[in-house]
C-alpha cells in the first residue's frame, strides 16, 4: 500500500522544491497504520489540492498514536533521484 501525503499549500510545495524542508502531518485510523511500512530516509510523494505531485524524502517520523488515530509527523526534502 502507497500513501500520499496530500493537500500541501501551494507554498510548501514551492517551498520543497527550492530545496527547503516541509513538516506536515497524515492522520490514519490504527488498521491503516497497521500497513503503513515508512521510515526516515523512505520516498514519499506529496501533492497539493490542485493535484501536482512531488516525490520527496522523509527526513525525520514521529508517530503518535492513540486507540482512535494515529498521527505520523514528517520532515520533508524534495528528492529529486526519485521517479513516479
Amino acid at each position: 500500500m502507497r500513501f500520499i501525503v496530500g493537500k500541501l499549500s501551494s507554498e510548501e510545495m514551492q517551498a520543497l522544491k527550492e530545496g527547503h524542508t516541509v513538516i506536515t502531518k497524515m492522520l490514519l485510523i490504527p488498521d491503516d497504520y497497521r500497513v503503513f511500512h515508512y521510515k526516515t530516509g523512505d520516498p514519499i510523494e506529496v501533492e497539493t489540492e490542485e493535484g501536482d505531485r512531488l516525490w520527496t524524502r522523509i527526513q525525520n517520523l514521529e508517530v503518535v498514536e492513540d486507540p482512535e488515530r494515529v498521527i505520523i509527523i514528517f520532515t520533508l526534502a524534495c528528492d529529486d533521484t526519485t521517479s513516479s
